[in-house]
């Protein structure tokens, strides 16, 4: 099974059974790659997660549906108040159980964690400011425990958006990898020990 990272929180999964691709954007200092997928999930309508346009996928995912379980949470702290609301979702490819967490803003909750469940495969922002900050994210990885984690959603060189980088995150987790663009998982999901993994960001 392989992960491409498209940019920002926009990641292209592709396995046997399908393939999925998560909070295309656009508009944020460099353009989104035309990828194709059988799904696409997003998390909520700002313009950098919901640029569906920008890519060509069979179905569109807002919320839950069969094979696609669809947590509301908040986009901020102040229960949505500031940006609204945002959706957790978990789902199923090849065996493998992936979790996308959006936007989320909300402060660190056991019950969200307990909700979520049992994950493969977590992909969480990082950068601060539109969301949880570095040691939000931290507390959320910890406790979710997937045997990958992947940050998203921080400052890259290309990027516009007003966030931190990804550094006072990783800083935090065990078994930090700096990986290219797109990777294989298999291995990562055999290997006895949690790993975080860092996308290559020099093209974004």
């Amino acid at each position: 099974m392989k992960i491409t990272y498209l940019g920002h929180a926009c990641f292209l999964i592709e396995g046997e059974q399908k393939s999925v691709i998560t909070d295309p954007f656009k508009d944020i200092g460099y353009d989104l790659e035309r990828a194709t997928a059988d799904y696409c999930t997003v998390s909520h309508g700002h313009f950098d997660h919901d640029n569906v346009d920008g890519v060509n996928v069979a179905h569109v995912v807002r919320g839950a549906e069969k094979g696609f379980l669809a947590i509301r949470t908040y986009h901020d702290a102040n229960l949505g108040a500031l940006r609204g609301e945002n959706t957790v979702f978990k789902f199923e490819i090849d065996g493998v159980t992936f979790c996308h967490m959006g936007d989320i803003g909300e402060y660190f909750c056991q019950d969200l964690v307990e909700e979520i469940g049992k994950v493969d495969v977590l992909f969480i922002p990082v950068g601060g400011k539109y969301t949880i900050d570095c040691k939000e994210a931290v507390k959320y990885a910890t406790a979710i425990s997937a045997k990958i984690t992947i940050p998203m959603h921080y400052k890259t060189p290309k990027s516009q958006i007003d966030v931190s980088d990804e550094r006072g995150f990783t800083k935090k987790m065990l078994g930090v990898e700096r990986v290219a663009k797109s990777v294989e998982i298999d291995g990562y999901l055999q290997g006895e020990d949690d790993v975080t993994l860092v996308f290559d960001t020099s093209a974004f």
